[in-house]
């Protein structure tokens, strides 16, 4: 029953869409298609299920959508890898599945058959041949052995990935004069000079070509060659002038091949899809290969047989095309060939240095030369000296050993010897080409404060003055007084040794001493012991900032370099403070000086030589003061700017400068805007600085200051949670409650009690508090109604808390009395 479920589910899959066939091949190339496997594995058994049962699920399968199949596989709680595991433990792999699949799923082309193309599996690019593309390791025995692992490959099994028409014969190529013909072969016959014919035809099943005028003609089993040299005998009888080919002929014949005929071979044994194949008269044994997959893991590429009726079998190495690109023994298939590649016998592993580390099948009297020969050769590093074997025991000599793998060092005197060593090999072995040490032979570096910093070759007598020279000598910030050589001991740690690169380059000892092998020189910069400082300079002038500190930087230098002093700077109290560290306590040293108008040439600045973190102040001229204004607006006799003339100058002389105030003025709305420190409105009472110039509202301007004299307004602007916000027309003596309720009354969201009033000048008004003569709120006054704010009410959460503390303690009181009863 629960595979007919899961027969139900592939069903309704195949209702969603229709199936296309190439969806359905991108479907087989994807690793989605484990799920197909893993079905069979634990729902309806591969040997058991019936084969219409699988047809269905297959064809169902083809139908899914990759989304579906992964919605299934998350439904089984499985993940793509436990598919193939638990596959694999079921005896089902990926590739004999779709081996399986592949036999009903690649359809059949008739017209590619006759072209050449094999019966069971089509020669053309299939969606199968991608397939392929998959690693052919790990073999058995090799893994996890003295550095061999499941990366490493046999070698030469990958090149039957590609798809079999990759090799495929040109079929558009002049046929060689040996070709041999046969039934189905095609011919062009023509002839010109006295006589002209033309003719297409084609060699029947008895092997004969049938001429016009002329009759049968044997054609089988001859080269293209002899067969002319036949034909132009049997037709110099209908047309004299041929001549049987005779210098002085008038007639001549020429014959080519034109469509080539098929032939059928069997190609068996160890490969990937053994049987039978149609394939071209022009193929050959390696294309009969690839046709069938190339051998499988378990194949020989070194011996395979063309096996023909009435001759000795034909021994094939696929090493020699692979490895040297030799073809010249790959073998023209005939009609009814079989070729038969053998299981694989003996083989061999090379890992290390080595061009091609890989697995080899070798001979029986292939040795270790012609294993390196085979893997392409040592690398550049390769460390010849010697070669470790790992050896599993051959079964003849185990009763030898205890044990059953042996560990072989073979020594060697020269690459020479090692590339033709004779030293046989078994079946198993794994040879491992080391790598040659790291340690230089003769190599001094020099790094650090030089032109040319780098490697160089050490030579005997070599010194350091040599080695600087090397290196185009020394850089003009360098440290001539201190460099470092490290030395390397023995046990590969450094020693260290100073010398004086100054004295070194005029030859004095010890400093120029002699150099050894793997030594290195590091030459410093000035910098490093004496590092550059700042100064610092502040106050009066045009570019305040820090500055590097230059060698007899002088007061006077350091102010040109800040731009040079301002128009508000100070002559006199030049200030220079300088660290003191004398006495604890004491941070600085002060030093104050004069200077002319001409300060760079002064002697005090100009010869006060400055230190590293000095700091430099020019202070302000107390009496030099920019000039400051204030706006004056409205309703005065002379609105403009005006230049704060005193100090103490107030609102009410900016009013007065202004030819005082202009008929028609509102002083209960005029305002004061402050724009230094973006102070903005200030809220002064305009009547008392009208009425007594020595109020405190009468407060002293400042630079940027705007007084706006207004004109009378007539309503009382309402605004905020109104249900009609609008200007309300002023009524004298209105209280409050007359303003809302021209304004519609509050809204339910609106909080009354905190409702303010702004009057025109920007002070606040207050019902009961009066400020002015009259008690009524002033035209030009601003009401603003806020929004109520809703606070979260906490009690029933703090309850609830206190109750699940209070539970919690009792019940920890009664576990405690419990216990000591």
């Amino acid at each position: 029953m629960q595979s007919l479920h899961y027969l139900g589910f592939f069903t309704k899959s195949t209702t969603k869409q229709s199936v296309n066939p190439l969806s359905a091949h991108k479907l087989i190339l994807s690793p989605y298609w484990l799920l197909l496997i893993l079905l069979f594995t634990f729902h309806i058994s591969p040997f058991t299920a019936s084969s219409q049962t699988r047809s269905q699920i297959e064809s169902a399968v083809r139908g899914m959508s990759q989304d579906d199949i992964d919605k299934k596989l998350k439904e089984l709680g499985m993940s793509r890898e436990e598919a193939i595991r638990r596959a694999r433990e079921n005896g089902i792999s990926v590739e004999d599945y779709l081996g399986r699949f592949q036999a009903f799923t690649a359809p059949t082309d008739t017209s590619t058959q006759q072209m050449g193309a094999p019966s069971l599996v089509r020669s053309r690019v299939s969606p199968f041949d991608t397939l392929r593309t998959r690693k052919i390791g790990p073999i058995l025995g090799f893994s996890n052995r003295l550095g061999a692992d499941s990366l490493l490959q046999p070698f030469g099994y990958d090149v039957f990935q590609y798809p079999a028409s990759t090799f495929e014969p040109l079929q558009n190529v002049a046929t060689s004069a040996t070709y041999v013909l046969g039934p189905g072969d095609e011919l062009a016959i023509s002839v010109w000079g006295e006589t002209k014919l033309s003719y297409q035809l084609a060699v029947n099943r008895e092997g004969s070509l049938v001429i016009p005028e002329v009759g049968p003609v044997s054609a089988n089993g001859q080269t293209i060659q002899q067969f002319k040299e036949r034909l132009v005998r049997r037709m110099t009888a209908a047309y004299s002038g041929l001549k049987n080919g005779a210098p002085n002929a008038t007639t001549f014949l020429d014959i080519s091949v034109g469509k080539l005929r098929g032939i059928q071979v069997f190609v068996l044994g160890e490969v990937t899809k053994p049987g039978g194949y149609t394939v071209s008269s022009m193929s050959t044994a390696f294309h009969a290969i690839y046709l069938a997959g190339g051998p499988t893991v378990n194949g020989s590429l070194r011996d395979i047989q063309i096996r023909r009726t009435g001759e000795s079998p034909i021994q094939i190495d696929l090493y020699d095309y692979l490895i040297f690109g030799d073809k010249s023994k790959d073998v023209r298939l005939q009609d009814g060939d079989v070729v038969f590649v053998k299981p694989v016998k003996k083989r061999v592993a090379v890992v290390g240095r080595i061009l091609r580390p890989a697995i080899y099948e070798i001979k029986d009297k292939e040795s270790l030369g012609d294993l390196i020969n085979l893997a392409g050769g040592l690398m550049f590093d390769s460390y010849f000296d010697h070669v470790h074997v790992e050896r599993i025991i051959p079964f003849d000599q185990r009763r030898q050993y205890k044990k059953n793998i042996l560990d072989i060092d073979l020594e060697f005197r020269s690459v020479r010897e090692l590339r033709i060593s004779p030293s046989v090999l078994e079946d198993g072995d794994i040879m491992r080409i080391q790598k040659i040490s790291d340690l230089p032979e003769n190599r001094v570096s020099i790094h650090g404060n030089v032109r040319q910093p780098g490697v160089y070759q050490w030579k005997e007598g070599m010194r350091m003055k040599d080695l600087i020279l090397l290196a185009d000598s020394l850089q003009r910030n360098t440290f001539s007084e201190r460099g470092t050589l490290f030395r390397m001991l023995p046990n590969l740690r450094r020693e260290i040794f100073s010398f004086n690169p100054r004295l070194a380059l005029v030859g004095v000892e010890p400093d120029n001493m002699p150099l050894q092998n793997e030594d290195s020189v590091l030459v410093y910069k000035e910098s490093q012991f004496f590092p550059t400082q700042n100064v610092q300079i502040s106050g009066a002038v045009r570019k305040p900032g820090t500055y590097t500190r230059f060698e007899k930087m002088t007061v006077a230098d350091l102010v040109i370099l800040a731009g040079g002093i301002t128009e508000s700077a100070s002559l006199i109290g030049w200030e220079v403070a300088r660290m003191d560290t004398t006495k604890i306590g004491t941070f600085s040293e002060i030093f104050k000086f004069g200077v002319d108008k001409e300060y760079w040439n002064n002697k005090e600045a100009s010869s006060f030589l400055l230190r590293d973190l000095d700091q430099v102040n020019i202070p302000f001229e107390p009496k030099y003061t920019l000039q400051k204004s204030v706006t004056v607006s409205g309703y005065v006799m002379y609105p403009g700017m005006y230049t704060i003339k005193l100090e103490q100058d107030r609102v009410f002389d900016m009013i007065q400068r202004a030819g005082g105030l202009k008929p028609g003025y509102y002083l209960e709305g005029s305002r004061l805007i402050r724009k230094e420190n973006g102070a903005g409105l200030v809220p002064i009472n305009f009547l008392r600085v009208q009425s007594d110039p020595n109020s405190a509202d009468n407060i002293i301007v400042a630079d940027g200051d705007s007084i706006h004299i207004a004109s009378k307004d007539n309503v009382v602007y309402v605004r905020g949670e109104v249900f009609v916000p609008s200007a309300v027309v002023y009524k004298k003596e209105a209280r409050l409650g007359y303003y809302i309720k021209q304004a519609g009354g509050y809204k339910e969201e609106a909080d009354a009690g905190r409702t303010v009033v702004s009057l025109p000048n920007g002070m606040k008004w207050e019902e009961g508090w009066f400020i002015f003569p009259d008690p009524d709120i002033l035209g030009g006054s601003t009401v603003y109604v806020p929004r109520k704010i809703e606070k979260e009410d906490k009690t029933l959460p703090v309850l609830r808390d206190m109750a699940t503390i209070l539970a919690s303690l009792a019940a920890i009181t009664i576990a405690i009395v419990q216990v000591t009863k």
